[in-house]
């Protein structure tokens, strides 16, 4: 992983240039035309007009429909298996685009180029590609590395604040899996919009290792030892899928789902395996100080309950979550009823006055 600022120019078009194959693809996320239209120039230069797409963003390209749109267009373009496709973009399109060089002709080399802290710190790293389906988070998916992953904090300069926030709850998480240190580092700097260069490298870095360590140690999730990235997760995708699906609910992003996720989680953790309420009080007030209340109701328990149980970690009817026992110490909870999880619901919703 290549991390720096204005980076393109210096390291990622070289690293091109020394690359053997037929044909480049990039792929990029529109919205980044109009702040980084310079950087980008250097990449659309290194190949055809037929072969740079401009694609939309966000949770909602996940899909079999865009995916589709991906392989005609690669198609189109005349990719072989000694192509190379570029992904320049957020989480979503990197999930995309990296399905996408997983499946056409059984798989191409790709590169990934995340732009936005989401992207930087979690969903570009640890070579996961996935899309959304019948209303399911990361339904269908593949693993499939990048030959290498670029950062480059430029784009963290354009980056609206609820795309910083959503992504600084992936960096709270790896806080939480991480240790001691980072976590007391991640309390010590409060609010994100603070951080100076030097503090975001440091924090990208420390992330970015914790999770690059993992994934070498279970890169397919076959000894269950990647299990542990999925902290918040169960929770914090069904809330997400459900509140993307439900006209009664304002949307939440990834990261601010992820929040809840950790909290409730979390709780269940110290209620069930002796988990530090230390801990806990701690998450709830960077919870306060960072991310806007959700509201839900009993009501919603069941839709809530039953997207868990289509969570991919689930297993024999059991809901299947992680749960931090304190900073570094992650383990597993098997739960048969549906008890303890509604006991969670509940917490968030009182701790927080749904």
């Amino acid at each position: 992983m290549e991390t720096g600022r204005q980076i393109i120019a210096s390291k990622l078009v070289p690293y091109l240039r020394g690359l053997a194959c037929d044909a480049l693809f990039v792929l990029i996320d529109e919205a980044l035309e109009s702040h980084h239209g310079e950087a980008l120039g250097l990449l659309r230069g290194l190949t055809s007009e037929e072969r740079v797409l401009s694609h939309r963003g966000g949770e909602e390209v996940k899909s079999l429909s865009a995916l589709e749109e991906l392989w005609l267009w690669l198609q189109r373009g005349g990719a072989s298996r000694s192509s190379l496709l570029l992904v320049v973009g957020g989480g979503s399109l990197t999930d995309l685009g990296a399905l996408a060089a997983a499946t056409y002709m059984r798989g191409l080399r790709h590169i990934l180029l995340p732009t936005t802290l989401l992207g930087m710190v979690d969903a570009a790293i640890g070579g996961k590609a996935a899309i959304d389906l019948a209303g399911v988070k990361n339904l269908v998916g593949a693993f499939h590395p990048p030959l290498e992953v670029f950062t480059d904090l430029a784009f963290l300069d354009s980056l609206p604040l609820e795309a910083l926030y959503s992504g600084y709850a992936e960096v709270i998480k790896y806080g939480m899996i991480s240790g001691e240190a980072l976590w007391r580092q991640i309390l010590r700097f409060g609010d994100p919009e603070t951080l100076s260069e030097d503090e975001w490298l440091g924090l990208i870095a420390q992330c970015a290792r914790c999770k690059e360590d993992i994934v070498a140690q279970d890169p397919e999730e076959i000894s269950g030892l990647r299990r542990i990235l999925n902290l918040g997760h169960t929770v914090g995708h069904a809330l997400e899928a459900y509140s993307l699906s439900s006209p009664k609910h304002r949307s939440l992003s990834h990261g601010e789902a992820v929040i809840i996720g950790l909290i409730v989680e979390t709780y269940i953790g110290v209620q069930q395996l002796g988990g530090s309420s230390a801990l806990l009080r701690q998450l709830v007030q960077l919870s306060r100080e960072l991310y806007p209340q959700w509201h839900y109701v009993c009501r919603d328990y069941p839709a809530l309950l039953a997207l868990m149980r289509q969570d991919k970690k689930s297993s024999r009817g059991d809901i299947v979550m992680m749960v931090a026992l304190e900073p570094g110490n992650i383990q597993e909870l098997r739960l048969s009823t549906e008890d303890e999880i509604k006991e969670g619901l509940d917490f968030y919703r009182e701790t927080f006055g749904g």
